[in-house]
């Protein structure tokens, strides 16, 4: 047969008793305390009001510190690493030598396209030389029509000859040119990949099918830094250009102000998150991946909230006195969130009620008390 585990008449009234005994406990009425602790007069206090308001409501996401001038720094011809002449962490200008490729291959192939360019040169001047003799002695009858067309013909070969050669030398400029690798912009260079001795691989477009060169080293600009952040597509209406956020930088948590500078249209369809981006002022306390949070409104709700000096821990419970009748009653309370005014009071009190703010030590559950504060 099943037992029954209800609580006999004994155990209900051993729990009412306990329970009596812990609220006249809190309220300071405990039966062995003498009544002529209680104060003979009036106390006075300073009260506020407990007040409902329209609470910001904020959301705290994660992000990185990104730079928004950042350059991946790849070869444009491919080499062996002859010089490299900086160092990560290095401040750089712009058209700054960063390192240099063997250059012999370059230089010979500059020399040979410069040789080619003379002959052809030589060839256009004996060409232009011959047409002139042709074209002077096609009105005496002593040169035909087909030598004057197959002398024209022949200097604009030569010229044409003479536009290539030129072409060719322009592109092996250019080619030993690009075994100097030089800073595109004004920064700092952080992530060094190459060393003396390393081959670079050029850059090619990813469109043909090829894989990109390799990156030998990164330059960010530090004084163009924002904060970007990946937030849940939820909050897509309360994230616009503008929107005011509060960031908390690194393990010193510095707190920084900005705002939305730059929110991406897009989802990411796994995720399901989208990219923000929030203007960061220039710092030398800011670094380049640095990890932090943002926090910004995400809506708005009613509150009701009071001073945090009314707010009396008495173990793990909170209490607070509310003034009644010209007496200080006593009240448990659930606390919240911070607001700007003192805590969110989730339970035990309602808008337009008095509170004690710093009540006196001995003040006690139905003392009288003169409130001082100014009526709101």
């Amino acid at each position: 047969m099943p037992t029954d585990c209800s609580p006999g008449p004994s155990s209900r009234r051993l729990l009412a008793a306990l329970v009596l005994g812990a609220w006249a406990s809190l309220h300071g009425l405990a039966a062995a305390e003498p009544p002529a602790s209680a104060p003979a007069k009036p106390v006075s206090v300073a009260g506020a009001v407990v007040e409902e308001r329209r609470q910001p409501e904020w959301s705290e996401f994660h992000g990185f510190v990104r730079s928004r001038n950042k350059v991946d720094v790849i070869a444009q011809v491919m080499g062996r690493v002859k010089a490299v002449h900086v160092q990560a962490g290095q401040k750089v200008a712009a058209g700054d030598l960063l390192l240099e490729l063997d250059s012999d291959e370059w230089k010979a192939k500059l020399a040979a396209a410069e040789s080619h360019a003379a002959a052809a040169e030589a060839v256009e001047v004996e060409a232009g030389q011959f047409l002139t003799r042709i074209q002077t002695l096609f009105p005496q009858g002593a040169a035909t029509r087909e030598e004057l067309d197959a002398a024209i013909a022949r200097q604009k070969s030569a010229h044409a000859a003479v536009e290539a050669a030129r072409a060719q030398v322009k592109e092996s400029r250019e080619l030993l040119r690009y075994s100097e690798v030089r800073s595109p912009i004004r920064g700092i260079v952080v992530d060094k990949r190459v060393n003396p001795g390393d081959f670079s691989v050029p850059g090619l477009a990813g469109a043909q099918g090829f894989a990109s060169g390799a990156t030998l080293m990164t330059i960010y600009d530090p004084d163009a830094l924002w904060f970007e952040c990946a937030i849940p597509e939820r909050h897509a209406s309360s994230v616009t250009v503008g929107t005011q956020a509060r960031i908390l930088l690194g393990p010193s948590r510095t707190e920084v102000e900005g705002r939305f500078v730059e929110v991406v249209p897009g989802v990411d369809d796994v995720a399901r998150t989208f990219i923000g981006r929030i203007d960061l002022p220039a710092s030398s306390e800011l670094k380049l991946g640095m990890f932090g949070r943002v926090r910004f409104p995400t809506g708005e709700r009613w509150i009701v909230d009071a001073p945090a000096h009314a707010i009396v821990p008495r173990g793990q419970l909170d209490t607070v006195f509310v003034v009644e009748s010209g007496k200080a009653r006593l009240r448990l309370v659930r606390t919240g969130r911070p607001t700007e005014r003192g805590l969110e009071i989730l339970s035990g009190l309602k808008a337009g009620e008095r509170v004690i703010v710093n009540p006196p030590q001995n003040l006690r559950d139905g003392d009288p008390v003169t409130d001082e504060g100014s009526p709101k």
